[in-house]
């Protein structure tokens, strides 16, 4: 009975760490199963090509949708909300080592230490760069990966298939 019970509070508490361990795992074997949603309609005009230093493109570039809205690619929590150079960014730390970033917009709608949910509006697209309307970059553990490896699906976490009963 106590395996059993150790056993039921491993599966708990593995799958608390799945999105971080999943998207490890994508940026190695470029599948994803993190489910980042998009944060955008729009298509992708500007790929994933990094380079040497600060050299290349770190994140990918939307090309901004109908309605001008960009949204949190997962909840989490926001921990900056600023200006960067010329440019107008949102952080999100989504747990687990796993941050987004949303560059190029236009206005800010959330404050650093805001709680956002997957899908929450935070800004609007920018004015034309040159680069794309909205850039996205992912890092986990603080490197950068192709944010298109980990987004797409709706992943869920393996305990959302299991189901508890009471030992006796």
């Amino acid at each position: 009975m106590t395996a059993v019970r150790l056993s039921l509070a491993f599966i708990a508490a593995m799958s608390l760490l799945a999105p971080a361990a999943a998207a490890r795992t994508a940026s190695v074997e470029g599948s994803s199963c993190v489910g980042l949603s998009p944060p955008v309609d729009g298509m992708v005009t500007v790929p994933f090509d990094p380079g040497p230093g600060y050299e290349g493109h770190w994140g990918i570039d939307y090309e901004g949708d109908h309605d001008g809205l960009v949204q949190a690619a997962a909840g989490g929590t926001v921990i900056f909300s600023g200006r960067v150079v010329d440019n107008l960014v949102v952080t999100i730390d989504h747990g687990g080592g796993l941050w987004t970033s949303y560059s190029y917009l236009g206005h800010i709608t959330v404050l650093r230490g805001e709680e956002v949910v997957r899908g929450a509006v935070v800004g609007t697209v920018g004015g034309d760069t040159g680069h794309g309307d909205v850039h996205v970059s992912v890092r986990i553990d603080g490197e950068y990966v192709d944010p298109l490896r980990v987004m797409g699906c709706l992943a869920r976490a393996p305990s959302a298939g299991l189901r508890l009963i009471e030992v006796r």
